[in-house]
């Protein structure tokens, strides 16, 4: 199952038309830790293709890593907006995961997306997606993202929610949002990351903990440039 989606999500490379890359560096103050990021976009005439990877650092190196690689197919466009069929695949791996325990999820997910949805200066992306974790029952997700530049500003107003079921702890759904906030010069960004969330295990620290059914709020401060 994972390969066939892989190879799904690997279809639009040989039809590709555009292509935008930009790596980030944060540094965050909860985790102690400074994470790189690397997010690749690209666009083409079946869809569009987006993939992002993350990778923390602390002290004593790497400690851990996520990513997520997503394919819309286009089903339908007007000048207004484009509806997808989304196809999607999350993994990472973490310092525990060697005892047995794997605490990110492989995760395959798949539904629609309504994308390139404009209003105003804002450009605004809705997905409502069927969620499928290894060795769990099948979920659901609801994801948001918008880009939003201020008019006449170098000021930008960009990130992504998610909403999804949860099978962990007596919560039955998580809320993941990270808004951020960048001052742009040419190619290049400096800016601040909110990590809003609940239920969201990844909100783990060493000095905090994790418990459920908590709000939980992690800032960061990055540098960002657009390849």
């Amino acid at each position: 199952m994972h390969v066939l989606v892989l190879c799904l999500l690997c279809l639009g490379s040989a039809f590709a038309a555009e292509t935008v890359v930009n790596a980030q560096l944060h540094r965050d103050f909860n985790r102690d830790v400074f994470t790189s990021t690397v997010e690749i976009w690209s666009g083409d005439r079946l869809g569009a293709s987006f993939f992002f990877a993350d990778f923390d650092f602390a002290r004593s190196g790497q400690a851990q890593s996520y990513f997520e690689v997503s394919r819309h197919f286009a089903l339908a466009r007007t000048n207004k907006a484009e509806v997808n069929v989304s196809i999607q695949y999350n993994d990472g791996v973490t310092p525990i995961d060697g005892s047995g325990t794997k605490a990110i999820p492989r995760t395959v997910l798949g539904g629609l997306a309504v994308t390139e949805l404009r209003t105003g200066d804002a450009v605004l992306e809705f997905q409502a997606l069927l969620r499928q974790e290894f060795a769990s029952d099948l979920g659901w997700q609801v994801t948001g993202v918008w880009f939003w530049p201020l008019r006449r500003s170098p000021f930008e107003f960009l990130g992504s929610v998610d909403w999804n079921s949860n099978e962990y702890g007596d919560q039955p759904a998580s809320l993941q949002a990270e808004p951020q906030f960048q001052y742009r010069y040419r190619s290049a960004a400096v800016g601040t990351e909110w990590e809003i969330s609940r239920n969201f295990a990844g909100a783990y620290t060493e000095e905090d903990g994790f418990e459920y059914g908590k709000w939980y709020l992690h800032p960061t401060v990055f540098l960002r440039y657009d390849l």
